[in-house]
């Protein structure tokens, strides 16, 4: 068993090239140099430790159990899976270093901090190359290394199971129960080596893609060759049993029935049990369309989902489209109705103006007499009219006693006299001339004006006064008796006892029960009041 040692050094071989690769990349990195900058480069060791999985190997303790070995390959998979991320870990931790010393010279130089950051990318994209490639490999070795450890174990069981069969043979009388065994045993690790070379090849097709399917491909013509030794070895052995007439009678049909009862747990159709060539290679051609169909799907399924996404984008993008163009026509229809408003409200404008030149040329074509009274004029007849109502409501009030709560009544004579007085001085008032400049300010084009004409004095003009002071003295006399009334209420409340300090006992309670209640009772009763609860009441 000296291919482990053969591996071993296929190991150390590509960890000293590895070595070889950096020592040459750390020396290029301190050759080339520009303006006194080096790039620092990670330190690597002259030879790393090897794994103790292609180191320690103990046959008697690896060929006890097989779960053993696949255990101890999964733990060295994870011992190498880590130490890999270290090395991808210190990969980084130097280009953010040189990343951090980049923004320090682009401050300073730009120029060659940009000719700085180009070397630095090349080189960090080989030292990861590197590493890639280191990992592979020694994933490679790993594998093969398990391979041949599983060989290892593999035929030291066919071994064992040789000789035990052989011995079992040979025994005088030979004993059919110890041959039955042995032969079983031999079978059984017969089997294992098939199945593995078969489990193997599988891995293989599965591996990869187009990638499995060529190593695959490749492996093909050495896994035939191997099951076709296998099934050599099982026809050997029951030649041999066939050379003892008696064991030959009694075990040929059993192990025959075992033989096909192993292969039918490798999932092998009844047709394909046949141990030749041609049933070996129908067998692995099978287990390659099966691949080569499960890929097939996965590339059938990868389209048709990369089309529902394309056809999901393009449904997005129609529907952004119609979003769009209904946006754009709501915009358009609020731009026209805007557009509208605005010609209408122009529209409008224009014949306000219009009413308004209108009715100033109006205005400017009647005579002097007929124009509509000015804002002066106004003023003046509503202060002579509020003087007058001012006086004559003066007269009526001085003229009614404020002690007396009758109504008060209207004097018609003295309205009458009011009214004539009113009229005489509105008649006599002269209008005022109107200025050449006042004239001319009204035609321009200003704000509009309005003007307010008054008819004070009418056909029944002396009645609508009479009606409006009758309402006038009817509302003074409200007040008047409002307030008398309020004041009654006061003078009353002011008189009653409860504003004197009296409580009121409600004697309909039911009687004391101690001589002093009773006692309290009738002092309340006489108008009596705890002098405590009056002292709180005045200070509320």
């Amino acid at each position: 068993f000296s291919t482990p040692q053969t591996l071993l050094g296929k190991d150390s071989s590509s960890s000293n090239i590895n070595v070889n690769k950096k020592d040459s990349f750390s020396t290029a990195a301190s050759s080339t140099t520009e303006k006194a900058t080096e790039i620092p480069t990670t330190p690597v060791t002259a030879i790393p430790t090897p794994d103790p999985y292609f180191t320690h190997f103990d046959p008697r303790y690896e060929h006890q159990s097989f779960k053993n070995l696949h255990a101890e390959f999964q733990e060295a998979q994870q011992r190498l899976e880590e130490s890999h991320r270290e090395k991808v870990t210190r990969v980084m931790k130097d280009w953010s270093d040189l990343e951090e010393k980049y923004q320090d010279m682009r401050m300073a130089d730009p120029k060659s901090a940009q000719t700085f950051k180009q070397r630095m990318t090349a080189r960090f994209q080989t030292s990861v190359q590197a590493l890639e490639e280191e990992g592979n490999s020694e994933k490679h070795q790993l594998a093969a290394m398990h391979q041949q450890r599983v060989l290892a174990h593999i035929n030291q069981r066919k071994r064992e199971a040789m000789t035990c069969y052989t011995q079992a043979l040979t025994e005088q009388p030979p004993n059919s129960h110890r041959v039955e065994k042995c032969l079983q045993k031999l079978l059984r690790a017969l089997h294992k080596d098939r199945a593995h070379a078969l489990s193997h090849y599988r891995h293989l097709l599965g591996s990869g893609g187009a990638g499995g399917l060529e190593a695959a491909a490749s492996e093909r013509p050495r896994t035939l060759e191997r099951l076709v030794d296998i099934d050599r070895a099982v026809n050997q052995s029951m030649a041999m049993l066939k050379r003892y007439p008696e064991l030959s009678t009694k075990l040929s049909q059993l192990m025959d029935d075992y033989i096909q009862a192993l292969r039918s747990k490798d999932e092998t159709p009844g047709s394909m049990l046949a141990m030749t060539e041609e049933a070996e290679a129908t067998i692995l051609d099978k287990y390659r369309m099966e691949i080569e169909r499960k890929v097939s799907e996965k590339e059938r399924q990868r389209l048709a989902e990369k089309q529902r996404k394309e056809q999901r984008a393009q449904e997005r993008e129609k529907i952004r489209e119609e979003k769009l163009r209904l946006e754009a026509k709501k915009m358009e229809a609020a731009y026209k109705q805007q557009q509208q408003q605005l010609q209408q409200q122009q529209q409008q404008q224009q014949q306000q103006q219009q009413q308004q030149a209108q009715q100033q040329q109006a205005q400017t074509q009647l005579p002097v007499s007929e124009q509509p009274q000015t804002q002066k004029q106004i003023e003046l007849e509503t202060q002579k009219d509020t003087e007058a109502t001012r006086d004559y409501t003066e007269d009526v009030t001085i003229t009614n006693s404020p002690q007396s709560t009758a109504l008060p009544t209207v004097d018609d004579e003295a309205v009458q006299r009011a009214v004539e007085e009113v009229a005489a001085a509105v008649a006599h008032q002269e209008a005022e001339p109107k200025m050449q400049h006042v004239m001319a300010h009204d035609i321009g084009h200003g704000e509009p004006s309005y003007s307010v004409r008054r008819e004070i004095y009418g056909s029944s003009g002396h009645e609508g006064k009479n009606v409006y002071f009758t309402l006038a003295f009817a509302g003074i006399a409200l007040m008047a008796a409002v307030f008398v009334g309020v004041a009654v209420a006061k003078w009353k409340a002011s008189r009653s006892p409860h504003a004197q300090g009296f409580v009121e006992v409600d004697q309909a309670v039911g009687q004391p029960i101690t001589p002093e209640e009773r006692h309290v009772a009738n002092m309340q009763i006489n108008g009596y009041e705890n002098p405590t609860y009056k002292y709180f009441e005045v200070k509320e």
